[in-house]
């Protein structure tokens, strides 16, 4: 008897419960029948979903408004159609990309336009291309500076370019030895993510220079040895990149031995009659320590 009680008394709170989440659903409903699309509870473009009560329209259409998005879409094609066109299409697609850059608000359009116009000029030689870079590259926008190092790097050192014209590349490398050094460094105010980015900045313009020839210009190994030093507050990304960019320019093997390339360019200058010993391809293999088990 007293079990038959308690599972009556189950069941009823059972059929109550029921009855309080399907009351509460069919308010829910009314009031969304009630509020309609005045306040959505959801947002879509789909046609068919804004039939639903409570959906909205994601973004309102504004005539001749082109969304951040599809206008970044438009400019990759440009650059994709411009690095087949021939020069006086190039030209037309650059002043239409160098006109996107002034009036846009976004940076990531602004990139965008930067790798379009890079993409363009891979083997074709363009003033305002140049000035669009310098622009980039100078620019607060951390971001636009990293596609702008890239943009100089892939505009100096591939296609016809690389091959003829000298006075581009080494314009590119007097441009990037500037903005490495007028970036404010580690020590200076101002935390610690806006030091990283400008450290991470040093770093691309340093692998950007990598792509150069060692004749190109005297700034070139210059600036290389101002990687190499590094700053105070370096933690060696700084000094590795500059390794790796002077074994391309220079075809040494030195490795990740910043000391070696230091004694490599002062002999370069003539301050010491013998250069360092390269390393040979087994030195330059990662050891592992058997004490610790742990490669260096």
């Amino acid at each position: 008897m007293f079990f038959m009680k308690i599972s009556k008394r189950r069941e009823l709170c059972r059929n109550s419960l029921k009855e309080s989440l399907v009351s509460a659903a069919f308010l829910g409903f009314v009031s969304v029948l009630i509020v309609g699309c005045a306040t959505p509870i959801f947002w879509t473009d789909n046609k068919v979903l804004l039939y639903l009560p409570g959906a909205g329209r994601r973004s309102d259409e504004i005539p001749g408004y082109i969304r951040p998005w599809e206008r970044i879409k438009l400019i990759e094609e440009k650059g994709k159609k411009g690095a087949k066109a021939n020069p006086d299409e190039k030209d037309v697609l650059l002043v239409q990309l160098d006109e996107e850059f002034e009036k846009a608000d976004s940076p990531y359009v602004k990139r965008a336009v930067v790798e379009a116009v890079a993409r363009i000029c891979v083997n074709y030689s363009n003033p305002a291309a140049e000035r669009l870079f310098k622009t980039a590259l100078e620019s607060d926008d951390m971001g636009l500076n990293f596609s702008a190092c890239h943009a100089w790097g892939s505009y100096c050192t591939e296609g016809d370019i690389a091959k003829s014209n000298k006075k581009e590349r080494s314009l590119a490398i007097e441009i990037l030895a500037t903005r490495y050094k007028t970036l404010p460094y580690s020590i200076a105010a101002g935390s610690e993510e806006e030091n990283d980015r400008r450290k991470d900045i040093r770093v691309a313009i340093l692998r950007a220079l990598g792509s150069f020839k060692e004749d190109d210009s005297p700034l070139l190994l210059e600036t290389l040895e101002l990687g190499l030093n590094g700053e105070k507050l370096d933690d060696g990304a700084l000094q590795n990149q500059a390794c790796l960019s002077l074994g391309k320019v220079t075809d040494k093997n030195y490795g990740l031995d910043g000391d070696a390339w230091l004694e490599y360019l002062a002999y370069k200058r003539g301050e010491i009659s013998t250069p360092p010993k390269e390393q040979s391809a087994y030195s330059r293999l990662p050891k592992l320590n058997n004490a610790t088990g742990i490669f260096k």
